[in-house]
């Protein structure tokens, strides 16, 4: 009996290293959005938007478009519901990716509350019309910034819109639309690996008692 426990226990902690060895070092909350819905009749996911803590009242907001898709900047918007007080002036470190080219240096030249998306509905607030990016480039496979402003968390966000267009590089593609999310995927905090390592630590030590 006594060996039987012993090799349960073992086996358990086992198993919640390796859990713990499967999942990614992350010192902040975050909620991701996956980009499933568009007005475009396009099936699957177009991308996803990551909402990350990185300071206090501070998040970064990271929009990665999948294969054949890129973010339109010229004209182009990015709307968030759930959050509050963001401004104008929220924004900063704006930056644009494609391939191995980053483009900085880019601002958002509009920005909107309480904003119409075309068949996803009113959102919250809404940054539109990246300006700063070279002669040609009008689109980015990925997006990356970051939203200050007082009491700002990424568990505020509720959901996103972005304007998209239908090929991946700098060149936009035939068409653009919009696209939103499903229910948002919440991320692993810290404080749950650290319930867990706890855990596990506890099992060891009752191991040793029992041995």
């Amino acid at each position: 009996m006594r060996d039987s426990f012993i090799k349960f226990v073992l086996a358990a902690l086992a198993m919640g290293s390796l859990f713990l060895a499967s999942v990614p070092s992350a010192w902040a909350n975050s909620v991701s959005f996956n980009l499933t819905a568009n007005n475009l009749g396009i099936s699957g996911s177009i991308g996803n938007v990551t909402v990350s803590d990185t300071g206090a009242n501070q998040v970064t907001v990271t929009l990665t478009m999948n294969a054949g898709f890129s973010v339109k900047l010229q004209g182009g918007d990015i709307a968030f519901s759930g959050p509050s007080g963001l401004t104008a002036g929220s924004v900063g470190g704006l930056k644009a990716f494609s391939g191995v080219n980053t483009f900085s240096g880019l601002s958002f030249k509009q920005s909107f509350t309480a904003k119409n998306i075309s068949q996803f509905g009113t959102f919250a607030f809404d940054y539109a019309n990246i300006t700063g990016s070279p002669n040609g480039v009008v689109s980015a496979d990925s997006l990356t910034f970051v939203l200050t402003a007082p009491g700002l968390s990424a568990s505020q966000f509720t959901g996103v819109a972005i304007h998209f267009c239908t090929a991946s590089g700098t060149s936009c593609g035939p068409l653009t639309g919009f696209a939103s999310n499903g229910p948002p995927t919440a991320v692993p905090e810290p404080g749950t690996m650290t319930l867990l390592a706890s855990g596990l630590v506890s099992l060891g030590g009752l191991v040793r008692r029992r041995m």
